[in-house]
């Protein structure tokens, strides 16, 4: 996936930050991430399902390359 495909989702879901949204990052059917843009904020949590940590982003951009770094990662190591 593209860096800017990802952030094309991440900004849907921050335009929507009214209501509970939650994207899944997949690879090869496993689920690797999760982001949900904060309730009536522009912050986003990123969640690692593997690793089972949380981050948070004020932006888009920052969130994006992170995202791609992990699914990346998720690349060299499965």
């Amino acid at each position: 996936m593209s860096l800017e495909s990802i952030k094309e989702i991440l900004e849907t879901v921050c335009f929507y930050n009214t209501v509970n949204i939650t994207q899944t990052f997949s690879k090869n059917e496993q689920a690797l991430l999760t982001v949900v843009c904060l309730k009536n904020t522009s912050t986003l949590e990123v969640k690692n399902l593997q690793a089972q940590t949380v981050n948070y982003f004020e932006s888009v951009e920052e969130a994006a390359v992170a995202i791609e770094k992990e699914i990346g990662a998720y690349n060299l190591t499965s």
